[in-house]
């Protein structure tokens, strides 16, 4: 499988397809993953994480003051990294350039303590059951009041149906 620049993910900015310079885990040459998985492992500490946005960064134990970037494709844990949390990770050159490391292959080692923790799983149920879609009006919809007073908004779109509860 061969990897273009037609092949990489696409973000979409004021309606037009640009590639995403972040080559995903899914989406990597072979010999890309192998040399991911040759290189030597580190150690750091999340500095920042996003998990909306899909990225954070890392702080390496052995160079604190750089920071390296990490996708969330790349975090091969069952928990959502929270800041302060130890990992360990490989480096790897960031494509398109080539020119800035980022982390792969990202294992939680230790959890920051005081800190709630959620899995993957449990951050995305958080997501459906606070979704709010972006053009109600334009989507067909239902709206009720339930029995406690609330106000529900059934959206139905050809793929799903989702609740909006105000």
């Amino acid at each position: 499988m061969s990897n273009s620049s037609s092949s990489a993910s696409l973000s979409s900015r004021s309606g037009d397809h640009l590639p995403h310079p972040v080559i995903p885990k899914r989406e990597r040459t072979l010999s890309q993953c192998e040399r991911a998985l040759q290189s030597p492992s580190y150690e750091g500490v999340i500095t920042e994480f996003c998990r909306e946005k899909g990225h954070g960064y890392i702080q390496p134990k052995d160079n604190p003051s750089q920071q390296i970037f990490a996708h969330v494709s790349d975090i091969d844990d069952d928990y959502v990294p929270r800041v302060g949390d130890s990992v360990s990770f490989k480096k790897m050159l960031m494509p398109p350039k080539n020119e800035k490391t980022m982390a792969v292959h990202i294992k939680l080692l230790h959890l920051s303590e005081g800190v709630k923790h959620e899995s993957w799983e449990e951050a995305v149920e958080h997501d459906m059951e606070h979704r709010r879609p972006s053009k109600i009006g334009s989507i067909p919809s239902i709206q009720e009041t339930a029995d406690n007073g609330d106000h529900v908004q059934h959206v139905a779109s050809h793929k799903s149906c989702l609740t909006h509860i105000d």
